[in-house]
C-alpha cells in the first residue's frame, strides 16, 4: 500500500529520550507497522566507519514499529550508487500522523556495499543504562539484521 505523497518528520531521540535532531522526509510507503521515507542529509561531511556521509547524500530509510532497529540504504548525493547501508538498534518507532520519533540504543552496523560489516559505538552501548531484557532484545536485533543483509532481504526491496 502506497501512502499518499506527503512529508513526515523524523526525530531521533536518545536513549534518555532526550531530542537529538529532526528533519523531513518524503513517506513513500506505509504498511504494516513500517514506513519507509526518503531523506537527505542537511549536516557537514560526518566520519562513519571507512567513508563520510556528506551534505546532498539521500537515504531511504526504514522504521517500524515493531522491530528494534531502523535501516538507512545511503547514496552518493544525486546518483542512486549505494554508500552504504546503516543500521540503528533502537527501540521500536513511534509513528504519530506526521511524525516517525525513534530512540536511539547506540549499537550501529554498518554494511559496505562489497557486504563487509563494521559494528559501531558498542562503547557507548556498554556505558548506557539498560537492563538486561533491552540489552537482550538490542542483540537479538543486531543478529536479524546481520541475516537480513546475508539473505539479501532487505526492506528496501519490497513492492
Amino acid at each position: 500500500m502506497t501512502a499518499e505523497a506527503r512529508f513526515v518528520q523524523v526525530t531521533k531521540l536518545n536513549a534518555r529520550g532526550d531530542f537529538v535532531f529532526s528533519y523531513p522526509a518524503r513517506l513513500l510507503r506505509e504498511q504494516d507497522g513500517a514506513r519507509l521515507v526518503a531523506g537527505t542529509f542537511n549536516i557537514e561531511s560526518v566520519a562513519v566507519g571507512k567513508l563520510y556521509f556528506r551534505r546532498g547524500d539521500h537515504a531511504l530509510e526504514w522504521y517500524s514499529t515493531r522491530r528494534w532497529y531502523n535501516l538507512l540504504q545511503v547514496c552518493e548525493q544525486a546518483s542512486k550508487q549505494v554508500k552504504a547501508w546503516y543500521c540503528n538498534i533502537c527501540l521500536p518507532a513511534d509513528f504519530r500522523e506526521d511524525e516517525i520519533c525513534w530512540r536511539d540504543l547506540a549499537l550501529d552496523l554498518l554494511v559496505y556495499p562489497d557486504g563487509s560489516m563494521e559494528l559501531l559505538d558498542q562503547d557507548e552501548f556498554a556505558e548506557l543504562a539498560l537492563n538486561w531484557q533491552t540489552r537482550a532484545a538490542c542483540w537479538r536485533a543486531l543478529k536479524e539484521v546481520m541475516r537480513l543483509f546475508k539473505e539479501n532481504s532487505l526492506p528496501f526491496q519490497e513492492g
